[in-house]
């Protein structure tokens, strides 16, 4: 049995990302700083490169979730200050 692959579409990538960049940009002006930033870009290229909506999806949501923990750590540290 073959899976299909998701057709890529580059109008909706851009939106994804351009969503996902503002809830990071976000975090991120309250001092929340992503570990491995560059792990996680390159993740998001490496899908984009390969066309594939899935594994885009799959990074987008791995560098939005990395975001908002860095960004729980640092506002448990102001809190605790």
């Amino acid at each position: 049995m073959s899976v299909s692959k998701e057709q890529w579409n580059e109008p909706e990538a851009i939106v994804l990302l351009e969503r996902a960049g503002t809830l990071v940009a976000g975090l991120e002006s309250t001092g929340a700083q992503i570990p491995n930033r560059l792990q996680y870009h390159a993740r998001l290229v490496a899908a984009h490169d390969a066309q594939d909506m899935a594994a885009y999806r799959v990074a987008l949501n791995a560098y939005v979730e990395a975001a908002r923990e860095a960004y729980r750590k640092t506002k448990g540290r102001r809190d605790k200050a």
